[in-house]
């Protein structure tokens, strides 16, 4: 991981999605990027994260399951103050201003490139 472009950008990065596999995927290739990763199934299990440790970037699925969805939890990091970037993924185009007004949003399916791309662009503002 030495001299990995990613180096100079890595951070602490949480990912909530619900599929296992693409999670798993996910959070691999960006482990081998330089990025700390931190994994959760839903809202929930990412508020318990949000809660105790600082995030530099948040990736959550729009649909995720549960009482909160993925807008729903970026207006709650919104809400609470915390310096944490928001890329919200989806296979469905949102509405316009819709995911614009949480922070980016990412198209499924996406690259690993895709996904390292758009987070060293959010960790470099």
């Amino acid at each position: 991981m030495a001299g990995n472009e990613a180096a100079g950008h890595s951070g602490v990065v949480l990912i909530v999605e619900d599929d296992v596999h693409l999670r798993l995927v996910t959070a691999s290739n960006l482990r081998d990027a330089g990025f700390e990763v931190i994994e959760a199934a839903n809202a929930v299990e990412a508020v318990v994260v949000l809660n105790s440790v600082t995030v530099d970037a948040l990736i959550s699925y729009v649909n995720i399951p549960g009482g909160m969805d993925g807008i729903g939890l970026a207006k709650w990091v919104r809400s609470r103050g915390l310096a944490t970037e928001i890329i919200l993924t989806s296979a469905a185009q949102p509405s316009p201003g819709t995911t614009e007004e949480c922070g980016s949003f990412l198209a499924k399916p996406y690259t690993d490139r895709d996904v390292q791309h758009l987070l060293r662009r959010v960790l470099s503002r």
